[in-house]
């Protein structure tokens, strides 16, 4: 059997030998191959494939020189190609040269034909050469200009309080003033220590305990990389090249200006003393001012500027400037203010589509006596020379020349400055109109405002304007059309053109209109400044979506705010007195948030807090059941109908306090800031309530579930322990695993008083039942604006004597100076709320400029204790 088997492959091996196929076999099965591959190949190819067939090594051998040069055809090149990936021996005499054809028989090709790999001549080489020589050369220079870290010291440490480290590669030890700072070495200083660093480039950055900094250089930029803590940085002026100050996830760009960058667990905090600071975050560049601050994360609320200096050496400089500053704008404040007006003969010509209307008194004369308080003080204030100095390159004769072109301006000018903003096509069109008392004004603009820095101003009269182009502003300054009676100023030709037309048709209908008729009211009891905004119609347009997705416009909608229709504020003053009203009008009865504010009544809340009180706001609400529901309808709405995901917990807290603790609440609501100030802040919470039994009840069941809901090795569970004193009930919140009370309360009259501790309650209570209250006192009631009503729905009050006293007894020497300074600048202000039916009034007859009461916020915090400290040592 086996015998037979193989006769039979031998038999079939001859038969294959002997059936070669002929030429135009082979012809026909290398065309059909070729076209399977996408090759051309004709008959004379098929020719040569013939003739020229590839049966061995040598045929393969012979061709590679033809296939060196790429002449070979697309056929004979793609099986010298798969010969070479399976022939070892062939791929190494094809790298090393060992064998070349002889003769390349293969068929020309056309120069248009040949392969890209053409052999270099000698001029193609040195050309070459010289590129990759210039690019080399030209790489070189700028790695070393920016890139190239030169070997240097980057800073010197001039002071040290407490103790500061160096961190370096090679050893980390303690250093002591003069100490070097290279590349690649960070400073770091201690708990309570602090440290200050002198640049290369002549900066000085003051450190904070516990801040780790490093310093390097790249060409002519100088980055101080700030891993965590706090400096303040005054950066010197260079004239190439910045300073830049790195947190993890910011960039500070800076020349001679001084501010302070905070980077912490929750993120980075740039504030602005003096200059201006371009701040990259998240892809973003902001530009900050000085008193401007910016935090990288929605985790970090804004803070005063004397907070993030609180800590420095150079805090009383830093405060005395603070001081200096508001002496001056106190003394500003003094100066008389032009009297009212009852009337405006432009209120009836501007366009009868006007969505925004302000109106502010010729302030020539005012701004000229401005200046010259500002220059004696100048003269007198060495912390304000060096503050002009720094941040203001000691413009002082350019400041002089504008309030002195303004000042002549105003002469030829009328009573009032009309700001006037309407809808131009898809943009708004913004322009400035004033009556002319006299000829010669367009002859003094062009004399003093035909040039200029921020570009010249392009005097126009009627014949020029209607034959210049509406080019938009072009690079101009912008524009100035002076008419025998009025003058408009404007930075479009087009907004020009369209008020021309409308002045010289006469009334427009505005003053007629809804709009307008608040807008002369407003003249009505005398205009001091005012700012009057169609707020319907500046929203009503697509306001585009938030995160999730939805409208905001339909979320304004919802909340009840897209019914809002008007906004009127103004600014007057009575023989010296100030008085200023703020009118939100709807366009029907308010609902869900802004119907929130009750009516006026008497409020109750205000009878438990002191006539020192430092801070105290109280606010009549409607129903808190029908604020619940509104809250309620709102999420619901904004969610698009979905329900929230809440576990059972939740969930049954959520039902215990709608249906539990809010129907026993009122709507009379009271925080205030009434007592010491140190080492806790007094602070003090007033709530109506209709049953204390049935709430306290529901603040049990509340606290019940929120201890179950707390779970982990992070839970901080509570317990309310209820203590008797004096006949009454006492409660108090604690942490059950530390024993720390948070809180007390007590229940009084129909009032649920919350305190820090059990002083404060008893406090509240003998001053409610004495009658000596805030509500009471003559002082409080001096600062109400007198209007015809009554009562108000809210009121906001301040008065920082209380706080500031305290404060004066744990500071001595120019500390304690400076704060009697700021103190007696301060004054206390009242601001009253109403709500109507459709409308939402405020007014205050207080000086609503001066001290910053936020000021107070830095001093009082715990982290200045250390201040404290150091001005008694």
């Amino acid at each position: 059997m086996k015998h037979h088997d193989e006769q039979l492959l031998t038999d079939a091996i001859e038969a294959l030998k002997s059936a070669e196929p002929g030429s135009e076999a082979i012809s026909a099965s290398a065309g059909r191959i070729a076209g399977r591959l996408g090759i051309a190949v004709g008959t004379e190819a098929g020719r040569n494939f013939q003739q020229e067939a590839i049966g061995s090594c040598d045929d393969v051998q012979r061709l590679l020189g033809a296939w060196r040069a790429g002449s070979l055809p697309a056929a004979r090149a793609l099986l010298v190609e798969a010969h070479l990936r399976d022939c070892g021996r062939c791929l190494r005499s094809f790298k090393t040269g060992q064998r070349t054809a002889a003769v390349d028989w293969s068929v020309p090709r056309t120069k248009t034909e040949r392969a890209p790999q053409e052999a270099w001549r000698p001029g193609r080489l040195g050309w070459a050469f010289a590129v990759s020589f210039a690019l080399l050369l030209w790489g070189t220079i700028v790695y070393r200009l920016y890139w190239e870290i030169p070997p240097g010291v980057r800073a010197e440490v001039e002071s040290i309080h407490g103790s500061a480290y160096l961190i370096s590669n090679a050893n980390d030890r303690e250093i002591k003033p003069g100490a070097e700072l290279r590349e690649g070495e960070s400073l770091r200083t201690a708990g309570g220590s602090r440290a200050v660093l002198k640049l290369a480039d002549g900066s000085t950055v003051e450190v904070n305990e516990r801040s780790v900094v490093a310093v390097g250089e790249r060409g002519r930029d100088m980055t101080l990389r700030l891993d965590g803590g706090a400096a303040i940085v005054q950066a010197a002026r260079r004239a190439l090249g910045h300073l830049y100050v790195r947190t993890p996830d910011c960039r500070v760009g800076v020349t001679g200006t001084v501010f302070s960058v905070d980077a912490g667990i929750k993120g980075s905090r740039v504030a602005v003393l003096e200059g201006n600071v371009h701040v990259m975050h998240s892809g973003m560049e902001t530009l900050l001012h000085a008193g401007d601050q910016l935090a990288t994360s929605d985790k970090l609320s804004p803070e005063p500027l004397e907070e993030q200096v609180s800590w420095s050496q150079d805090r009383e400089k830093y405060l005395r400037l603070v001081a200096q500053l508001a002496t001056l704008q106190h003394r500003i404040g003094q100066l008389p203010f032009p009297e009212p007006r009852y009337g405006s003969d432009l209120l009836a010509r501007v366009p009868a589509d006007s969505l925004l209307y302000v109106s502010i008194p010729n302030l020539g004369d005012f701004l000229s006596q401005a200046n010259s308080i500002f220059h004696d003080q100048l003269s007198q204030s060495p912390e304000l020379q060096q503050w002009w100095a720094r941040g203001h390159q000691n413009n002082t004769e350019e400041l002089d020349a504008l309030v002195d072109k303004l000042h002549e301006v105003s002469q030829y000018l009328g009573d009032e400055v009309v700001i006037v903003g309407f809808r131009q096509g898809d943009q708004p069109g913004f322009a400035v109109l004033a009556d002319v008392q006299r000829g010669g004004l367009d002859e003094l603009l062009k004399d003093r405002f035909s040039s200029g820095a921020t570009g010249k101003l392009t005097v126009l009269d009627e014949r020029s304007l209607s034959a210049t182009a509406d080019t938009g502003n072009a690079g101009q300054g912008g524009y100035a059309l002076v008419r025998p009676h009025e003058a408009v100023f404007s930075n479009s030709v087009a907004t020009l053109k369209e008020l021309e037309a409308q002045l010289n048709a006469g009334a427009s209908g505005f003053a007629n209109s809804d709009f307008g008729r608040e807008i002369a009211a407003a003249y009505d009891r005398g205009a001091g400044i005012i700012l009057a905004a169609d707020l319907h119609q500046m929203m009503n347009k697509d306001l585009g979506a938030n995160r999730s997705g939805r409208p905001r416009k339909n979320m304004i909608d919802n909340s009840g705010l897209g019914g809002v229709q008007y906004l009127i504020a103004e600014h007057r003053e009575v023989n010296g007195a100030p008085e200023n009203h703020l009118n939100l009008q709807f366009s029907g009865e308010r609902q869900r948030v802004a119907s929130w504010l009750a009516p006026p009544a008497p409020i109750g809340s205000l009878d438990f807090v002191s006539p020192n009180a430092a801070l105290a706001v109280a606010a009549l609400s409607k129903d808190p059941t029908a604020i619940a529901n509104d809250i309620e309808a709102i999420t619901r709405d904004n969610r698009g109908g979905r329900e929230a995901d809440l576990s059972e917990t939740e969930s049954r807290i959520e039902d215990t306090v709608r249906n539990e603790l809010v129907p026993n609440l009122g709507g009379d609501l009271l925080v205030a800031l009434d007592g010491p100030v140190l080492p806790t802040p007094s602070w003090k919470l007033v709530v109506e309530v209709h049953d204390s039994n049935q709430l306290q009840a529901a603040i049990e069941h509340v606290v019940q579930l929120a201890n179950e809901q707390e779970q982990g090795q992070n839970a901080r569970p509570v317990a309310i322990d209820a203590s008797q004193s004096g006949g009454r009930k006492f409660y108090a919140i604690r942490y059950t695993t530390s024993g720390n009370v948070v809180a007390q309360y007590t229940y009084a009259d129909g009032f649920l008083i919350v305190a820090p501790n059990r002083a404060l309650l008893l406090d509240a209570l003998r001053e409610h039942s004495s009658g000596n209250t805030l509500a009471r006192s003559a002082a409080f009631k001096d600062l109400l604006p007198k209007d015809g009503n009554e009562n108000c729905s809210a009121v906001a009050y301040q008065n920082l004597s209380p706080v500031l006293n305290p404060l004066l007894g744990t500071l001595s020497g120019d500390s304690a100076d400076l704060l009697r300074k700021l103190a007696a600048d301060s004054r206390p202000t009242a601001v009253c709320a109403w709500g109507e039916e459709n409308r939402i009034e405020a007014g205050s007859d207080s000086r609503l400029f001066g001290f910053d009461f936020l000021t107070l916020g830095a001093l009082l915090d715990s982290r200045n204790k250390s201040t404290m400290e150091h001005v008694r040592e």
